[in-house]
């Protein structure tokens, strides 16, 4: 049963991989055209790399981009660039979110307080967020990967990729077919990104274990009939029915 685990970790991994690889480019790139002092809107040129990214065919995506820290640029307190695509279609369905970045309006979200924007800011660090049910973008259960944006003067944002749980279920079957056992693909709080099994799909919850704990411990676990491997790279682990 850990053996099948720790497979279906390892291709959670591989393409959690990619997915970092990805934002990692995408944030030194923005980093290079951020370097003014005072930076602009029209100092961003990313719309080329954004569609390039939902164009490619390896991890299909649904969505890419750039989404600023308040007051960094002298021209919009709130500013965010983001392309959407439908991942089975690519480029070719691609258009830009359409988002409202005046704090005056009715329709204004203030996106500083989203988990995908403030846990970077945060801890420096690249998260995952999600499965979550995303009604900005793609009113459909997504994991989205943002990495920090940083200047000489501290934390300047956040760029990051959506990609549709149901996208991860696509990549992860063949290693979870093979896997012999019930494996079920989860984040932290229990959310289930992917399974081998119908009963459990994206979004639900599973109950009942202490997850937290073996996750903080990085290191497998079990309770309760289920057993647990911890992906490396990903913030996701595995669990395994021991009763097959």
């Amino acid at each position: 049963m850990t053996r099948a685990g720790a497979e279906v970790a390892a291709k959670v991994d591989e393409v959690g991989s990619w997915v970092a690889r990805a934002v990692g480019r995408l944030a030194l790139l923005v980093e290079g055209q951020l370097s003014a002092p005072e930076p602009r809107r029209a100092d961003l040129s990313i719309e080329g790399p954004c569609l390039d990214l939902l164009a490619q065919r390896e991890v299909p995506l649904a969505g890419a981009g750039f989404v600023a820290a308040t007051g960094l640029l002298v021209d919009a307190p709130y500013w965010l660039e983001w392309w959407t695509a439908d991942p089975a279609v690519g480029v070719g369905s691609c258009r830009r979110l359409a988002a409202e970045t005046d704090p005056t309006s009715v329709g204004f979200r203030d996106y500083t307080e989203l988990p995908w924007f403030e846990t970077p800011r945060r801890t420096g660090e690249l998260h995952v967020t999600g499965p979550y049910v995303d009604y900005v973008c793609t009113d459909q259960h997504t994991l989205t990967t943002t990495q920090p944006v940083q200047r000489a003067d501290g934390f300047a944002g956040v760029v990051g990729v959506d990609v549709l749980a149901a996208t991860m279920e696509s990549l992860l079957q063949p290693t979870l077919d093979a896997a012999g056992a019930t494996c079920v693909v989860v984040n932290r709080s229990g959310r289930v990104v992917a399974a081998s099994d119908p009963r459990w799909v994206a979004g639900d919850l599973v109950r009942g274990l202490p997850l937290e704990e073996w996750f903080a411990a990085g290191a497998g676990g079990s309770s309760e009939g289920w057993s647990f491997v911890g992906c490396v790279v990903t913030p996701l682990g595995v669990l395994v029915c021991r009763d097959g």
